[in-house]
């Protein structure tokens, strides 16, 4: 596992943010569209204002939360998580690592940032969805902590992949 990088600095989203996450949701949509459920021909058409409220909402940090992580004012990852149904599980969405920054420990940074809002909030477990084809990043969520519960899904319409349900107690996802 990569040593975590000095230089990079994980925060949570501000309100204003807004165009520059419709930015980087839509490159990581359109440059590594086989590992997200979510189409980049059907975000692309979203209005300003909805975007404005996901990430006004992600910025509260109540129910919904947008971690970013950034070298100065390079964006070199994300991730978001919402709180399920059930209120002792987080759901982990949206990792995406910059080609360029993966391998410096930015993903586990992320992942950690996660873990601490759901431990912040009262709830015991992260859950997250990936892709059964995307090797490398079940690779990274089970060196994180993260174990396969059995549970198996379509990607999404239109598409013949599967993906895999991943979950974990919050504590192991912190050490």
């Amino acid at each position: 596992m990569a040593e975590p990088d000095a230089a990079v600095t994980i925060r949570p989203i501000r309100p204003d943010e807004w165009r520059r996450w419709r930015e980087t949701r839509l490159r990581m949509l359109r440059d590594d569209s086989d590992f997200f459920a979510t189409r980049y021909d059907d975000m692309v058409r979203e209005p300003d204002a909805t975007w404005r409220e996901w990430v006004a909402e992600a910025a509260a940090g109540e129910d919904k939360t947008l971690f970013i992580a950034e070298d100065g004012d390079a964006w070199l990852g994300v991730v978001g998580a919402f709180v399920r149904i059930n209120a002792r599980e987080v759901q982990l969405i949206s990792m995406w690592v910059d080609p360029e920054a993966r391998g410096r420990g930015v993903a586990r940074d992320l992942i950690r940032a996660v873990a601490a809002w759901t431990l912040g909030r009262g709830s015991a477990r992260v859950v997250l969805f990936v892709q059964e084809a995307n090797t490398p990043a079940r690779r990274l969520y089970e060196r994180a902590g993260f174990r396969v519960t059995g549970d198996r899904a379509p990607a999404s319409a239109g598409r013949s992949a599967f993906k895999l349900v991943l979950a974990a107690p919050v504590a192991d996802l912190l050490t």
